[in-house]
This record gives C-alpha cells, sequence and structure tokens, in this order.
C-alpha cells in the first residue's frame, strides 16, 4: 500500500512529463513511416494491379 500512495503522490517535474510526451509522440511518427505508410502504399498498388488485371481480363 506505501507503493501505491508514493505514486499517486509523487511530485514529478514537467521536464519528465516533456520527455515522456516527446517519446510517445516520436514513436508514433516511427511507427507511422515503418507500418502504416508502407503498408498505404503496398494496399493501393496491389488494389490498382488487380484492378487492371480484371479490366483487361474482362476485354479479352
Amino acid at each position: 500500500m506505501f507503493l501505491i500512495s508514493n505514486l499517486l503522490l509523487a511530485d514529478f517535474s514537467s521536464e519528465v512529463a516533456n520527455n515522456s510526451a516527446v517519446g510517445m509522440i516520436g514513436s508514433f511518427i516511427a511507427a507511422a513511416l515503418l507500418i502504416v505508410i508502407p503498408a498505404t502504399a503496398f494496399l493501393i498498388f496491389v488494389s490498382q494491379k488487380d484492378s487492371l488485371d480484371r479490366t483487361s481480363t474482362g476485354r479479352r
């Protein structure tokens, strides 16, 4: 119980909070660059290729 009360009443500096916020935003940006953007580009590429394949197959 002592540890929980220490955590609730602890004095955190604004520098620690600022560093944590910057780290979180950096993680979001890194995730977007490493995962979301390449996955989106790949899905758009596959979708366009599939669309072209279906239209060229239908005209034969």
